[in-house]
């Protein structure tokens, strides 16, 4: 029969796992990364402390180390933009108020929207491209990036293993899930990406076929996943 494999923290593919389950979509949780904190980590409170016109957070994982920073520094006000309402709801769960969203949840969209000029502190993974800081930089914002966390592959044990060679379709949440499972298997299954990075790192893989949301978010994700499955000839 299958399953698809949910390749995030369980926390984090909550939302995308309930959804899977009210449309009759069997899955298996299979985290392939994890999180730890980057070279510029422990100089995150200092930098929180001198004052910018925007903090740039680019994802849920980045919010999240930002507000052990936030409050290492004594909470100092922050003026808080957002890609994406996902990273938004987590700054706003820890009672922060963010000034800007972007409408679409991709760094570049942030880029070119942002309001106003000045400086602007972007604490990020190890792994992020240079696309946001170089177009903001371009438009006459100064940008002081910090590498406060990076992702590394999980090392799984044998049933984990076992689960992704019975995947029908794999869920997959960035590059370094799609590069965390070739490390860990040779399955290629069918690929619900979370976006179109995603998708073209999974496609470049060998995944086939490989699909994505035109809008980023966990409702479109999930649509995508649903018809994978279903597409691959699943009863529902």
């Amino acid at each position: 029969m299958g399953y698809v494999v949910l390749t995030r923290d369980a926390k984090k593919d909550a939302p995308l796992a309930r959804r899977l389950e009210r449309a009759g979509v069997p899955f298996r949780q299979v985290p392939l990364t994890e999180h730890a904190p980057g070279p510029d980590r422990a100089g995150l409170p200092r930098r929180l402390r001198e004052g910018w016109d925007w903090v740039v957070v680019t994802s849920p994982t980045a919010a999240r180390f930002l507000l052990v920073g936030w409050d290492e520094a004594g909470r100092p006000p922050l003026r808080l933009a957002a890609v994406g309402r996902g990273t938004a709801r987590v700054l706003e769960g820890a009672g922060l108020e963010v000034g800007f969203v972007s409408e679409r949840a991709y760094g570049r969209a942030l880029a070119d929207a942002l309001p106003g000029a000045g400086r602007v502190l972007w604490p990020t993974s190890t792994l992020a491209g240079p696309e946001l800081a170089e177009t903001l930089a371009a438009r006459g914002f100064e940008v002081r990036r910090l590498d406060v966390y990076l992702t590394r592959p999980r090392v799984l044990d044998a049933g984990e293993r076992a689960l992704l060679e019975g995947a029908a379709v794999a869920a997959l949440g960035s590059p370094s899930a799609v590069r965390a499972w070739v490390e860990a298997s040779g399955a290629r299954p069918a690929v619900a990406a979370i976006g179109r990075v995603t998708g073209e790192a999974a496609r470049a893989a060998g995944f086939l076929p490989v699909r994505w949301p035109e809008d980023p978010g966990v409702e479109g994700w999930a649509l995508v996943a649903r018809d994978l499955y279903f597409g691959k000839g699943h009863a529902p």
